[in-house]
């Protein structure tokens, strides 16, 4: 397990400006993500101060460099699950584990839909996006679970140690992720889900399967999937921040798109800056009472 001060998620403008801040304050940082975000579909910045006519995957290019000048280590590499124990973050990726004093929700406003027939509808009646959240409601039940990838292979790992069956379904996708052998996988596609007053039913486009619950897990986790994971507090799909990015849980982060606001490279730099100068503060408190 790596030890660190300082994780952040996410290696755009807002996570490498706040490891840049927190670094300068001799607060050490790591930086991960599985690549460079959003930025790289601007094709042309022509209103970021400074900068002109500069495309964004150039520009967290050149950020990413800064970061690294500094001995900010900056990983390529994809999160799987995130855990609070009351004292630090435990973050386990599809390489390496990690403990962080802080953590920092800064990997932008993504979220992976399910395109299925009636899937919001049961949002809360039988959908879940949490298997360590949920699991335990669907003990000796048998649940679906809607991916193909590593994200799908962990939530669907962590469920088969509790619920009575596990089945993938990978919506017509080839499975990659490490499933445990005790997994059903279907490849079928995914039409609709059914039920009265909450799910019971999958449908392919060849067979229907009996089901309690679905869990959601298509591609990889985003920030508010995770966030779900740790009970931070969520409003239309953005993670709640006070004037400090702190969340609802104290040491826990978040800054740039994945937060309310506008989605601008200029916001999520202001964002990373007051993220990474507090989050320092927020070690450094922490030293201070070990003494």
């Amino acid at each position: 397990m790596i030890k660190t001060d300082i994780f952040i998620l996410g290696k755009g403008p807002a996570g490498i400006q706040a490891a840049i801040y927190a670094k300068r304050a001799n607060v050490n940082p790591i930086v991960v993500g599985k690549d460079l975000g959003m930025c790289v579909k601007a094709d042309v910045l022509e209103n970021y101060y400074g900068v002109d006519l500069t495309n964004g995957t150039q520009l967290v290019e050149k950020g990413i460099e800064q970061a690294e000048s500094l001995g900010i280590e900056v990983v390529s590499d994809e999160v799987l699950t995130l855990s609070f124990t009351g004292e630090s973050f435990i973050v386990k990726t599809k390489e390496e584990t990690y403990e962080a004093k802080t953590f920092l929700f800064a990997s932008g406003l993504h979220r992976n839909v399910a395109r299925v027939k009636n899937i919001m509808k049961y949002e809360g009646k039988g959908v879940s996006y949490c298997a360590v959240c949920d699991a335990f409601f669907y003990r000796n039940k048998s649940v679906a679970v809607l991916g193909h990838s590593d994200y799908a292979a962990s939530e669907a790992n962590e469920l088969i140690e509790i619920v009575d069956k596990v089945t993938v379904f990978t919506n017509g996708e080839t499975p990659t992720g490490n499933f445990d052998s005790r997994i059903e996988i279907i490849t079928d596609k995914v039409v609709e889900v059914s039920g009265e007053d909450k799910i019971e039913m999958i449908h392919t486009d060849k067979e229907q399967y009996s089901v309690s619950g679905v869990f959601v897990a298509l591609g990889t986790a985003s920030s508010t999937d995770l966030a779900k994971k740790v009970g931070l507090v969520i409003e239309k799909n953005r993670i709640v921040v006070n004037e400090d990015m702190e969340t609802n849980i104290p040491g826990l982060y978040a800054a740039g798109d994945c937060t309310p606001g506008y989605q601008q490279i200029a916001k999520a730099v202001g964002d990373g800056c007051v993220a990474g100068m507090n989050m320092a503060m927020y070690v450094r408190k922490l030293r201070r009472n070990k003494k």
